[in-house]
């Protein structure tokens, strides 16, 4: 009794943060490369059954759901038929910069590139190549990296005008704070100090520096963003 009482204390802790939780997966002798973030610590699987056979690289996102399998025990219906008990295990690689969607599986024996994106829901049976969006059950490639990042490029401005002209038409003046994750549209290098945005929460301090000098937002600010999408008073 006071042994699962410590067992179930230990893994509030050690769920309670992403640092903590990777700090313990890694204690248990899993790879994992700087950067990686645990979104939902309380809320995924991560299979230390055999911690040696999985690898998890650098800039990775493990979003809530997660479930990282280096084994099953599915052989034990061959207990029944065959009197036989089959072990199962395989590696797991995970490379570098690699988003993991909402309530992804990935099962023993894979390996995921580095600069993957893998969509909600997915369960990944097969290899994932480098440089590609993956999607379904099982998942499929269905982009490259790229491919995806001009699409993403060429209509966030209309999303988040969009955005701006639904909160008009719900009968309220749209504000700064309801574009903490929108700014892109009218915040680059000349003006980011002029507004109170999480920037931390996407970019490291040399990210952050290199997205000022390369980014420029196509409006010049959040009032000239807000007077662009306002119906003229002749409306």
């Amino acid at each position: 009794m006071i042994k699962r009482f410590f067992k179930k204390l230990y893994k509030l802790y050690y769920t309670s943060s992403s640092e903590r939780y990777i700090k313990y997966i890694k204690a248990c002798g899993v790879k994992v490369g700087k950067g990686t973030v645990v979104l939902d610590p309380k809320k995924i699987q991560v299979d230390i059954s055999r911690p040696e056979l999985l690898e998890i690289g650098e800039n990775v996102f493990l979003h809530r759901g997660t479930i990282i399998l280096t084994h099953d025990w599915a052989s034990w219906c061959f207990i029944n038929t065959h009197n036989e008990f089959i072990p199962s295990h395989g590696n797991v690689k995970i490379g570098n910069n690699v988003w993991l969607g909402e309530n992804v599986s990935i099962l023993k024996g894979v390996t995921i590139g580095d600069n993957v994106i893998i969509g909600l829901g997915a369960v990944v049976t097969k290899d994932i190549p480098s440089n590609s969006i993956a999607v379904g059950v099982p998942a499929k490639v269905v982009s490259s990296y790229d491919e995806y990042f001009d699409k993403r490029k060429s209509v966030y401005v209309q999303e988040i005008v969009d955005y701006a002209k639904a909160i008009v038409a719900s009968g309220r003046q749209p504000k700064p704070d309801d574009f903490f994750d929108d700014y892109p549209a009218f915040v680059d290098g000349r003006n980011w100090d002029k507004y109170d945005y999480p920037y931390k929460s996407v970019f490291d301090k040399e990210q952050f520096e290199k997205w000022k000098k390369c980014h420029r937002a196509p409006y010049n600010g959040f009032m000239d963003f807000i007077t662009s999408i306002l119906p003229s008073p002749n409306q």
